[in-house]
């Protein structure tokens, strides 16, 4: 099933133009097209492959030689269930000190998240993922993005396909394809220290977030000065170079805290922690790099600044029916701009309504039906919005026929076969082609 890349399609975008991506599916092989490039974009293992082009042989070649540095070092194993446990477990029993660290980092999170949202369900970009362990954790409650240039079986690929509760991307950190302001959190999990440039991730991390929206960067080795950033990065090249790795030393560098106290589109606090296990973690920084000026790794948690001119407003969520009787689907037929397109019974969802009361009520109020909602498609993150559906059940003696004009101006109602869905332009493209899975492996 690839039910995540349906809910977060009109969320990606091309990683050359940035234009928005279309899904197209020939049998069992999906891929994802943007219109505007001609350019077509592989998905694999179900996680879209957004890379520039130019780029795809140099990364492939980074990835493999991290791999395999990472496995040398103990930070990967090819252990079953190795990263269902972290980082609660190290399997491995290699790195327990810092691994009970970061557990430490995932529980703060977990409570700052709930002290300050509550109960929502937020959408969360996790920026540099990494084998997703975070990422799974997280879309136990939230709707969660995971974006990282490694796809191998020890980056995004690390979890099996049917345990993603959450869309995998593989794509540069520093440029991701994604659209402007479609999301309320954006979090850096140990991972800004190896964008190539730090800045860039800050201001595409400010881009992608909505307005008051926060940057949470966590687990990154961060300096009081440049010079300490740069004898750390000297010494870690020489740490690859000794592993035969020198190529790893540029996407690895030391972040600063002028970093966080200069930026100009973050308003960034910085948390400190007291770790239980405080005195491994500087021995074991001091073993690390021979220097009694150790990395600190705080927790910076930015609120996104305003920008100058910015007019953005959230949308209203919509809430639909797919509503099916004799092997056909209920659709409003509607012409818009000169193309024929057909849309899903409902409308929008009131502050006051769960989607299941607003598809009711507006299924009741525009063709007088009595349904009940039942399974769920989606939700469908857009950029400014998020919308649901329902398989429903209503009375077949009530049921519209063809022709029929409802509510919205310049449609009818018009059944379309089941067995016909994908050479319909279904409204919104990504409900089409779940609706198109389903029913081709569920009786209606």
């Amino acid at each position: 099933m690839h039910e995540q890349i349906y809910h977060w399609l009109a969320v990606l975008r091309c990683p050359a133009c940035r234009g928005p991506l279309a899904l197209t599916v020939a049998g069992s092989v999906r891929a994802l097209g943007c219109p505007a490039c001609d350019t077509s974009f592989a998905i694999l293992d179900q996680i879209p492959r957004l890379l520039a082009r130019e780029r795809v042989a140099a990364l492939a070649s980074y990835c493999a030689q991290y791999d395999d540095l990472r496995l040398r070092e103990g930070w990967a194993s090819t252990v079953p269930g190795y990263y269902q446990h972290l980082p609660f477990r190290d399997l491995t029993a290699t790195h327990v000190a810092e691994w009970r660290l970061r557990a430490q980092s995932f529980q703060f999170l977990q409570k700052w998240l709930q002290q300050n949202h509550g109960k929502s369900s937020l959408r969360i970009l996790d920026l540099g993922a990494g084998s997703g362990w975070l990422s799974r954790r997280l879309a136990e409650q939230h709707a969660v993005l995971a974006l990282d240039v490694n796809a191998g079986p020890h980056g995004l690929a690390a979890l099996p396909a049917n345990q993603r509760r959450f869309l995998a991307v593989q794509a540069e950190l520093e440029r991701p394809p994604l659209a402007a302001a479609s999301f309320e959190i954006v979090i850096a999990n140990a991972s800004l220290h190896y964008a190539r440039d730090p800045a860039q991730c800050c201001a595409e991390a400010a881009r992608v977030l909505r307005p008051g929206g926060q940057f949470i960067v966590m687990d990154s080795p961060v300096y009081p000065t440049p010079a300490a950033a740069q004898a750390a990065a000297r010494r870690s090249a020489a740490y690859y170079a000794e592993y035969g790795v020198p190529g790893l030393a540029q996407n690895y560098g030391g972040l600063t805290d002028e970093l966080f106290t200069a930026q100009k589109h973050f308003r960034f606090i910085r948390l400190r922690r007291d770790f239980v296990t405080r005195e491994l973690m500087v021995k074991w920084l001091r073993e690390k790099t021979g220097s009694a000026v150790a990395a600190r790794f705080p927790i910076w948690i930015g609120e996104r600044l305003p920008q100058p001119a910015e007019n953005w407003k959230p949308g209203r969520p919509r809430a639909g029916a797919v509503l099916v009787h004799d092997r056909h689907l209920l659709t409003y037929h509607c012409l818009v701009e000169g193309l024929d397109v057909w849309r899903i019974p409902g409308g929008g969802i009131e502050p006051s309504e769960t989607p299941e009361q607003a598809v009711q009520r507006e299924l009741h109020e525009e063709l007088g039906l009595t349904i009940t909602p039942q399974r769920k498609f989606g939700p469908y993150h857009q950029p400014r919005k998020t919308d649901w559906y329902f398989l429903a059940t209503a009375d077949g003696a009530a049921l519209p026929t063809n022709h029929v004009q409802p509510p919205e101006d310049g449609c009818l109602v018009q059944w379309l076969p089941l067995a016909n869905l994908a050479d319909f332009d279904i409204r919104p493209p990504a409900l089409k082609w779940e609706l198109v899975e389903y029913f081709n492996h569920h009786d209606a």
